[in-house]
């Protein structure tokens, strides 16, 4: 009898490669106006205005930049903290203007000097992706990191933050994705088109 696990992850992976496809053939003019479009829908987040600590990334494999949201964030006097690989999941360490760089394993900057804080103690994390849904299940590159660190916001009625705001092009909006048990939802997705809710309407929206 098929393993209906291995269809779901056989799924999950032909889903990956068609978005990261569609996503690589974006030319340069369409990714800075998708960039300029979605920033414009983060600034009016008021999750985002109130947040004093923030969590990004560094974009790879075509990922939209969020680099014009993180010197917003600077210039709004933000802590601003971005991913660094421990293991089999993610820490967040502290970053500012002076911050020295290396490339972990998948070529991706990482702070080297390391103030790190607990993942409870950010208010909002802007998270990368290659898809999401409809009803907020994201769809990362594979590795899990995302979901081990995050796992405890399953438990919702006990931790209200961070909230996890996915960032992607609109083609990477699909109708549904197999979600694992162990897959931590988004609080909300931003594209260059809007901003799609999934955990309660932003009170300030």
């Amino acid at each position: 009898m098929p393993d209906p696990r291995s269809s779901t992850d056989e799924a999950r992976q032909l889903l990956r490669s068609r978005i990261r496809e569609q996503r690589a053939d974006l030319t340069a003019k369409q990714r800075r106006a998708a960039e300029l479009r979605a920033l414009a829908h983060l600034r009016q987040l008021g999750a985002y205005r109130r947040a004093r600590r923030v969590g990004a990334y560094f974009c790879v494999d075509g990922e939209l930049s969020v680099g014009a949201l993180m010197e917003d964030a600077r210039r709004r006097h933000k802590r601003l903290y971005v991913p660094v690989l421990t293991k089999e999941t993610l820490r967040f360490a502290a970053i500012d203007a002076s911050s020295e760089f290396s490339l972990n394993r998948f070529g991706i900057p990482e702070p080297r000097a390391r103030e790190c804080l607990d993942p409870r103690s950010l208010d909002v994390v802007i998270t990368p992706l290659v898809a999401f849904d409809d009803r907020g299940a994201r769809l990362g590159m594979g590795g899990g990191y995302y979901d081990r660190c995050f796992r405890f916001l399953s438990h919702r009625s006990r931790w209200s933050r961070p909230k996890l705001v996915g960032v992607g092009y609109e083609l990477q909006r699909v109708q549904r994705i197999d979600a694992r048990s162990w897959d931590v939802g988004l609080w909300c997705a931003v594209t260059e088109l809007g901003t799609y809710f999934f955990g309660g309407r932003d009170i300030d929206s």
